[in-house]
């Protein structure tokens, strides 16, 4: 039907967003590439069928403003020269970028000087993204930079999609056309995450309370925080926190294991296939989603959230707006983000009353399906199959 390249600064397969996409895609009958970064013993060009894996020579390895900035700015040259060189020899209908950094969408401008139709995926919002990672005075001045380009890259493309109503409306308010721009949810596969295929453990059946988390280990997330105040939790509670993931927090995190000696409860077990992660929540007790209570992340939804409520896995939650913009006291137990203290009473809580424990993990199952795949999986397709029609007239 149609070759779509999709850019992203994520790992692929490991990005949930980019593969369900990619997914979609496949079964509608469109050829995918997927132009992203590439870890330590990947190959460069992987070929399965009508997708195709482009994988540039980076990693994420950032720190600080500096080493974003040079990552960044060297990840988007990459890829504009390497987009370049495939659409001479591939011709795509459609370029879709993700974000961040939103200015990646400069990296597509030849194409989109072609003809080819650009669309925008912004899983993040780069300003508050910006503003919230970069704290310094210093930096401060460069914020209506960023903000500018964000708005430039917004203006250029053809169409935006976004990840939630409120980053939607976040978006109109900056300037964008609201008929340029819908939401296509991070919403948890359900053929991927599916209660029906992994039988949930009864809660604590082996008497000890077994607790997940998955995420890119990134300070935002909480998860050195979130360590500290399970080691707070009372002394005659049994528990175990299975981590799965990694990223440039991982040794902070790490030096949480070790000052709180909870080496013994606490097992980091780097990244995992996506494809495994339904049967490892479904031996999980609780779920564990402590970001931290910063502006940035009130933009921001989970998709592990999204994860556990599909799998029925009762949850933790810091409270963020969009968190509570999509679930209800009575689906997550809500505790501000940053408070370990908070976060060890709200463990106790749940372990003393199992039955309102588990029907809390219901009820977020139930609310999930309003958030189901299914229905953002044929609006998303829908989009491309738009663009690709307009842009063939």
């Amino acid at each position: 039907m149609s070759r779509v390249a999709i850019v992203v600064h994520a790992i692929y397969p490991g990005d949930p967003r980019v593969r369900r996409q990619s997914d979609a895609l496949l079964e509608a009958g469109h050829d995918v590439d997927i132009i992203c970064l590439r870890q330590p013993g990947e190959a460069e060009v992987e070929a399965h069928g009508a997708l195709r894996i482009v994988r540039l020579p980076l990693n994420r390895s950032f720190i600080g403003f500096a080493g974003h900035i040079a990552e960044y700015v060297a990840f988007s040259a990459m890829v504009a020269w390497r987009l370049a060189r495939e659409h001479r020899a591939r011709r795509y209908d459609l370029v879709q970028v993700a974000t961040v950094p939103d200015f990646l969408a400069f990296a597509a401008l030849p194409e989109k000087l072609g003809g080819v139709p650009l669309l925008l995926d912004l899983h993040e919002d780069m300003p508050e993204f910006f503003r919230d990672r970069f704290a310094s005075p210093l930096l401060r001045p460069l914020l209506p930079i960023v903000t500018a380009a964000a708005r430039a890259s917004a203006a250029m493309a053809d169409e935006i999609i976004t990840v939630h109503e409120p980053l939607r409306l976040l978006s109109i308010a900056r300037g964008v056309d609201p008929e340029r721009i819908g939401v296509v949810m991070n919403s948890a596969d359900g053929r991927v995450f599916d209660p029906s295929v992994h039988e949930r453990r009864p809660f604590m059946a082996d008497g000890t309370l077994r607790l997940i988390h998955h995420s890119n280990f990134q300070r935002i997330y909480g998860l050195d925080v979130a360590i500290e105040g399970l080691s707070r939790v009372r002394p005659d509670l049994p528990w175990r926190l299975d981590a799965y993931g990694d990223g440039p927090w991982r040794p902070q995190v790490a030096a949480a294991v070790e000052r709180t000696a909870t080496g013994d409860r606490v097992t980091l077990h780097g990244r995992v296939d996506m494809d495994e992660l339904p049967r490892l929540l479904a031996g999980a007790d609780i779920g564990l989603v402590p970001s931290l209570n910063e502006p940035y992340l009130e933009y921001s939804l989970s998709t592990k959230l999204l994860e556990y409520a599909a799998m029925g896995v009762p949850t933790i939650a810091s409270d963020l707006a969009t968190f509570r913009h999509h679930f209800t006291d009575a689906a997550l137990c809500f505790v501000p983000g940053g408070d370990p203290d908070a976060l060890a009473r709200a463990v106790e809580t749940l372990v003393d009353d199992p039955p309102r424990t588990v029907a809390m993990g219901l009820e977020a199952q139930r609310q999930a399906t309003a958030y189901d795949w299914e229905h953002h999986r044929r609006r998303y397709v829908e989009i491309v199959d738009r663009l690709v029609k307009r842009a063939r007239g």
